[in-house]
């Protein structure tokens, strides 16, 4: 089977999951998100793995320990956002970060800070970046996905209209010191083609899910959505640059592994919270 191929399968199974796992409810909703924030944090540990400044039994617990972490940050804001416990809960989220202070007592490392560091940004840059989907699933009082989905289709259409783009026209780097491949025609060319699924989904997304959105409201998603999911490829391009890795891991056959696919979303997801709980009502 060749690449494309293996490629092309991969991502056409990655995206029924994605959309079948946030349409359906939104238990289904949070079984498919809590998973994805165990395989990202897991996949983190792989790359930071050899940083890390202690025995093989504490790089272990450290994993256990940023796992369980995060999957109950995740279902802390999913039953803040769904309304199952108070706001204040969300105060319960700031422990987590703090609590790796404690653990480093523990460890007889020769660098804890280094550790706390490095452990805590597993928390900083997925935990809490994928637990705000869950504001978007719940921005409308219920559990609805027209906000979460939209902006999901957003980041993939950005991924490829400016990976065509950059095929076709690029000429003009973009951020050549991180990523020599990106330019700025590919950049231009993924916010026009997301700005373009913006108008489709506006056409499309009431009838499906009874929620009629402004397509203002929609384009500014999507152009938010393509300038924060280029600044997230370039911030992943920036540590695997700096770890000399080509892909954070071999999960996904022809996509690399998980933050691999995710690292776009993983800015776009908060800014786009953001935007509506700051603008829309």
């Amino acid at each position: 089977m060749s690449d494309i191929t293996t490629r092309i399968i991969t991502g056409i199974f990655f995206v029924i999951v994605m959309i079948g796992g946030v349409v359906l409810s939104e238990y289904s909703f949070l079984i498919l998100f809590s998973l994805l924030v165990i395989l990202c944090i897991n996949e983190y540990h792989g790359i930071i793995h050899n940083l890390l400044t202690s025995s093989s039994k504490w790089k272990s617990m450290y994993k256990i320990l940023n796992t369980i972490f995060s999957v109950i940050i995740f279902g802390i804001v999913f039953m803040v956002a769904s309304k199952k416990i108070p706001l204040i809960s969300l105060s319960l989220v700031c422990g987590f970060p703090l609590t790796w202070l404690v653990v480093e007592m523990y460890t007889k490392s020769d660098k804890p800070f280094y550790n706390v560091c490095l452990n805590s940004m597993g928390i900083f840059y997925l935990a809490i970046p994928l637990s705000s989907a869950s504001l978007l699933a719940f921005h409308a009082g219920e559990y609805s996905w027209h906000y979460l989905l939209a902006i999901m289709i957003f980041a993939w259409s950005n991924d490829s209209f400016a990976y065509l783009f950059g095929r076709l026209l690029g000429k003009h780097k973009l951020f050549e010191r991180i990523s020599p491949k990106k330019t700025w025609e590919g950049f231009i060319g993924g916010i026009l083609g997301t700005v373009l699924f913006a108008y489709i989904i506006f056409l499309l997304f009431p009838k499906w899910t009874g929620y009629s959105v402004d397509l203002t409201i929609y384009v500014i998603l999507a152009v938010i959505t393509s300038i924060t999911s280029t600044y997230g490829d370039l911030a992943e391009s920036m540590i695997k640059r700096n770890l000399q890795i080509k892909d954070t891991g071999t999960a996904l056959p022809g996509h690399g592994g998980f933050l691999d696919r995710f690292d776009g979303l993983i800015f776009s997801l908060p800014a786009c919270t953001l935007y509506l709980t700051f603008f829309i009502k």
